[in-house]
């Protein structure tokens, strides 16, 4: 049986980003699976490593606009909520990841792989994600700060490394 969308969110350079329904956590009918699919290649789900490296490539090219951006999604992760009912879940609203919050910190979008927008969508997703299936879950407020804090990148790939659900 293949898994449900909820909802797709097309950013400005033809990524989509994917919600589905999960099965997993300690609300499995409220959980959500997040993939990405950029144009013209096959479905990928993101992972903590791979944005954790990209804003690490930012910081090394702009290191203040970086640490603005990550201090903006650590300002996320605190006001962020979980999913509370399956209306909640089916309309996956948004609230900190649209353009005209992070807007400021395009620049970083010349540096990485990831655009600015998708790593703010993505991140705020996979949030709500995470704090719907274990209310004490603390793994991206971890890796964010690891980022922050200036900790060397053994550190900060040791934070973002993640065994099992």
């Amino acid at each position: 049986m293949g898994s449900v969308l909820i909802k797709t969110f097309p950013l400005r350079d033809g990524i989509l980003i994917n919600v589905y329904q999960g099965q997993y956590g300690s609300r499995p009918d409220l959980d959500i699976k997040v993939k990405y699919r950029e144009p013209g290649k096959r479905e990928r789900t993101p992972s903590h490593l791979h944005w954790a490296m990209d804003l690490m490539i930012k910081k090394e090219h702009n290191a203040d606009l970086t640490k603005s951006f990550v201090w903006y999604l650590l300002q996320m992760w605190e006001n962020v909520s979980p999913f509370r009912t399956k209306e909640e879940q089916l309309r996956c609203e948004l609230r900190y990841s649209d353009l005209a919050h992070v807007s400021q910190y395009m620049p970083l979008d010349s540096f990485g792989d990831y655009s600015v927008e998708f790593i703010a969508k993505v991140m705020e997703l996979l949030m709500i994600q995470e704090k719907t299936g274990l209310a004490t879950a603390f793994m991206f407020k971890g890796v964010l700060e690891s980022i922050y804090n200036d900790k060397d990148i053994f550190s900060v790939i040791s934070s973002a490394r993640f065994n099992g659900r």
